[in-house]
C-alpha cells in the first residue's frame, strides 16, 4: 500500500511538473511581434523539440487592446464557400480568423446557368446557406440553430460570439432554448463551441474523440481587461501536432483569457493579415496536406478586424 501511495505522489508530482513547464513555455516564449494598427498586435511562436505538451507546436495570435475605437469587428458570410484569406479581402480587412461550422457539400449557388456547359439549378436545389449554426450578420438573420432529433446543444453551439463594433463578448447557450441567441443584444452574432472558459472558471471538456484528439484549432477569447484574443494553432504535421481541446483550454487560460471558445478547426483553421505574402497566409493550413501557407480550405464564414 506504501508502494501504491508513493507511485501515485510521484506520477501527480510528474504530472504537476509538466504542466508547470509547459505553461513557462508558453509565457516566457520567443514571440515574434508585428503592429497592425494602433492598439492591433500579431505575435508568433514556433515551438521545437517537443517543448508544448511533448510535441512541435506553430501559433499564431493577434490581439486587439481593449477600448479601441480604431478598428471593428466583423462577422462576414458567404452563401458559396471561399477562403478565408479571399472574404477578407473581399471585405478589405485588416485580419482574419476562419469563422464557426457550416457544410462542405451542396450545389454551389455561384454556379453561372449563363455559362455554356453549366446546367441551371432550381432555387430549391441551392444551397445558399452553408451554416449549421445560428449566424447574425448586421443585424440580420443569416441562419437559426437547427435542432437535432434531441432539442439539445451540441458541441457546435454551446456558446456564441457577439460583436458591436469593437465591443466584443462570448455568451453561453442556453441549455433549455435553442433560439436564445434572438435575444443577444449585438450586430453580429455566432455560435460555435465547445466553450472553454467563462468568467475565469474552465468548463468541463467532454470525453470524446473531437476534443481529445490534435488537431489544427482556431479559438477567440478575453483577458481580463477587455484585451481580445485571435489565435490558430497549426497541425497534421511533425512541424507542429496540434492540441486537443483541453490542450487548447490551458492554453487560452496560459495566455491570460477569462473567456475563451473554439471555433471550427481542422482544415479549416487559417488566419489572413493583410500584406503578407501568400496572399496574407501567415499559418499553415492543412487542407493539402502539406507544410506551406497554400493549404486552406473554403469556408463559409470568417471573423475580420477592419480600420
Amino acid at each position: 500500500m506504501k508502494g501504491l501511495f508513493l507511485f501515485t505522489g510521484l506520477l501527480l508530482t510528474g504530472i504537476l511538473v509538466q504542466a508547470q513547464s509547459d505553461s513557462l513555455r508558453v509565457v516566457n516564449a520567443k514571440w515574434a511581434n508585428k503592429k497592425l494598427a494602433k492598439g492591433v498586435i500579431w505575435k508568433s511562436t514556433r515551438v521545437e523539440n517537443n517543448e508544448l505538451f511533448n510535441a512541435n507546436q506553430y501559433i499564431n495570435v493577434i490581439e486587439v487592446s481593449p477600448n479601441n475605437r480604431r478598428v471593428k469587428l466583423h462577422i462576414v458570410h458567404s452563401d458559396s464557400l471561399e477562403k478565408t484569406s479571399q472574404l477578407a479581402q473581399n471585405v478589405h480587412a485588416l485580419a482574419a480568423i476562419n469563422g464557426s461550422f457550416f457544410k462542405m457539400r451542396g450545389a454551389d449557388p455561384d454556379y453561372r446557368p449563363d455559362l455554356k456547359g453549366v446546367p441551371k439549378l432550381e432555387p430549391s436545389k441551392l444551397d445558399h446557406n452553408r451554416s449549421v449554426v445560428y449566424l447574425r450578420e448586421n443585424d440580420s438573420l443569416i441562419a437559426p440553430n437547427i435542432p437535432g432529433k434531441e432539442p439539445v446543444r451540441k458541441r457546435n453551439n454551446q456558446g456564441s460570439i457577439a460583436i458591436n463594433g469593437s465591443d466584443f463578448f462570448i455568451v453561453a447557450g442556453d441549455s433549455l432554448n435553442l433560439q436564445s441567441e434572438n435575444y443577444i443584444k449585438a450586430h453580429d452574432v455566432i455560435s460555435t463551441g465547445p466553450l472553454m472558459i467563462l468568467n475565469g472558471v474552465d468548463l468541463p471538456i467532454s470525453n470524446d474523440k473531437f476534443c481529445n484528439d490534435r488537431h489544427p484549432r482556431t479559438a477567440m477569447g478575453e483577458k481580463a481587461d477587455g484585451t481580445i484574443v485571435f489565435l490558430v494553432v497549426d497541425g497534421r504535421a511533425k512541424e507542429a501536432a496540434g492540441f486537443s481541446i483541453p490542450e487548447l483550454q490551458k492554453l487560452m487560460k496560459w495566455l491570460g483569457c477569462r473567456d475563451a471558445i473554439n471555433l471550427d478547426g481542422g482544415g479549416s483553421t487559417s488566419m489572413y493579415v493583410k500584406g503578407q505574402p501568400y496572399y496574407g497566409v501567415v499559418n499553415y493550413p492543412s487542407d493539402n496536406k502539406k507544410w506551406d501557407h497554400e493549404g486552406e480550405r473554403e469556408v463559409a464564414n470568417v471573423i475580420v478586424i477592419k480600420q
